[in-house]
């Protein structure tokens, strides 16, 4: 798929989940570099989902967090993957916006993980968990404090009055991220 091509499904998919265009295309290529194929694995990711109810797994031992193998009460469907291969999956970021396979599967994602890499798969899911952070940070921390959300799970801020993570916030804001038309804002 063409840049073009792929920054106008993002520009689709960003307007059906109400989110600033150019917030998203400056995410996308932020976190991938436009590449719908870009995959990631980010162990140790701490918050792991029973993929057949999408609601948190249970708190993981301290030899769990740094075990290469899933735990032998790690749900999976042998008909996606194996027990292991849910365990990586999830501790994964794929796609264009690098959305966490244990995010994917929290939003109802079943599938196989590399369908997140299609581009409208894995753009639905991504800015489906934007909108969701959108209606939960965006009044009391505005549009950088969404974004630091969606990188670090929520907005959480330093002694200093800075986001934790301000170096993702300054990227995309050095993109364009926030450069919107008032229109676009949706309340901020």
């Amino acid at each position: 798929m063409n840049k073009t091509t792929l920054l106008n499904r993002i520009t689709d998919h960003a307007h059906d989940q109400d989110i600033p265009a150019t917030l998203a295309h400056a995410m996308a290529e932020h976190e991938s570099g436009l590449n719908i194929y870009a995959y990631r694995v980010e162990p140790p990711y701490h918050y792991l989902v029973d993929m057949r109810t999408g609601r948190p797994f249970r708190t993981l031992t301290g030899e769990e967090n740094h075990s290469e193998r899933a735990p032998d009460d790690f749900p999976y469907d042998w008909h996606v993957s194996s027990r292991d291969t849910e365990w990586w999956g999830q501790q994964a970021s794929w796609g264009a916006l690098q959305l966490m396979g244990a995010v994917a599967r929290e939003l109802g994602f079943r599938g196989r993980f590399p369908h997140l890499c299609d581009a409208d798969v894995g753009l639905t899911y991504a800015l489906s968990h934007l909108n969701t952070l959108k209606r939960r940070f965006l009044e009391k921390h505005g549009w950088r404090g969404v974004v630091a959300a969606y990188n670090a799970g929520s907005p959480r801020y330093d002694d200093a009055g800075a986001f934790v993570n301000q170096t993702y916030v300054d990227a995309i804001d050095k993109l364009g991220g926030f450069d919107f038309p008032a229109a676009e804002e949706r309340h901020a």
